[in-house]
């Protein structure tokens, strides 16, 4: 990204592909662990997860105060370390990659985050004159922005509630119930069942996150995802233990290796090296998976033609995005000509504002 008479710009790149149909069956985990409190060495300096926040009884309240209080990101944290490891598995339940995740963070123009796997490694340093990066100067991937997420802002993606309406039911779990918000969309004619809705449960009587499933994209639908071992870190919930699951079946297994606070960060560590390429002024490339997962806000459904049948087609597409976080032209790039002419039509399509450069 990159400023232009004090309007900063983003070009991203998407591949589009698509997706499974809402509405699917989904089978649920039919347990949840008994959440458990991580060691004192994971996570230094938190405290036991308690129960001390009140609690909304209103399906929208009780949303957005949740938001609060779960993960990493929020204004007037002091600076913190975080380190995750984290497994991949394949639709057969091997373990196709392993790899971490490393965070020393200060500030929105303070921090340096590192990714290793087999494939992929890469560290962004975040300074006052911009954010450089060493190793793979690609954007990272769907693997790298679901991992890092799950930590610092598991309830990010569906709290922009123009376009959906949250309902709050008791759902099972096995022998434990757990309150839940769900979230309708507001758009369209479609009528989903709640196995098809997006949804937030919590640790009875608290704001403590157990449990997501889905999202306001169609093909979301098919992921879940259990938070265990919850730790309180600065006033925060923080998982100890995730799983991400997609049509019942394991997809990653992430684990809290290290949480700890900075009492007095060193400047020298947040200096890029020699090496490190300046990347403001390069186009944010992503496909669909992390567009769904970081970038998308709302978007009206493209009308394809008819010819265009699952598992469907694949395009390119760069979307050119003003500060604000509008769509301001879209130009087909290359695929399926067939759908071109759906995709550039989206105008929809709405990315958070970024206010910061990572």
């Amino acid at each position: 990204m990159h400023s232009s008479n004090g309007r900063r710009c983003v070009r991203i790149l998407l591949l589009i592909a698509s997706l499974s149909p809402v509405g699917s069956s989904i089978s649920i985990p039919q347990t949840l662990p008994k959440s458990s409190v991580a060691n004192q060495a994971t996570a230094e300096g938190s405290q036991p997860a308690s129960t001390d926040h009140a609690v909304p009884q209103d399906a929208k309240e009780l949303l957005l105060a949740a938001a609060q209080v779960n993960g990493l990101d929020a204004p007037g944290l002091k600076p913190w370390h975080i380190l995750v490891s984290f497994d991949k598995y394949d639709e057969d339940g091997d373990n196709v990659d392993s790899g971490t995740y490393e965070e020393f963070w200060v500030g929105a123009s303070q921090y340096r985050l590192t990714y290793t796997s087999q494939d992929f490694a890469q560290t962004d340093f975040a300074t006052e004159n911009g954010l450089f990066r060493t190793g793979n100067e690609k954007w990272p991937g769907e693997l790298q922005t679901r991992v890092r997420d799950e930590f610092v802002r598991p309830m990010f993606r569906e709290l922009d509630l123009r376009f959906a309406k949250p309902e709050k039911k008791m759902r099972d779990f096995g022998k434990v119930q757990l309150p839940c918000v769900m979230l309708r969309g507001t758009g369209g004619n479609m009528v989903v069942s709640d196995n098809g809705l997006a949804a937030f449960c919590f640790e009875p009587n608290s704001l403590m996150l157990r449990y997501s499933k889905g999202g306001m994209a169609s093909g979301t639908v098919w992921h879940q995802i259990v938070y265990d071992r919850i730790v309180r870190f600065q006033g925060r919930y923080v998982a100890g233990d995730i799983q991400v699951m997609r049509g019942g079946k394991p997809f990653l297994k992430l684990h809290l290796e290290k949480l700890e606070s900075i009492p007095s960060p060193n400047p020298t560590d947040f200096i890029p090296p020699p090496t490190a390429v300046a990347i403001d002024n390069k186009p944010i490339v992503a496909n669909s998976g992390v567009l769904i997962l970081d970038y998308l806000a709302h978007q009206e459904l493209p009308q394809y033609p008819k010819s265009i049948r699952p598992p469907g087609g694949e395009a390119t597409v760069e979307y050119r995005i003003n500060k604000e976080g509008r769509v301001t032209t879209v130009r087909f790039v290359e695929g399926n000509s067939q759908m071109q002419k759906g995709l550039e039509g989206v105008e929809e399509i709405r990315v958070p504002a970024f206010p910061d450069k990572r």
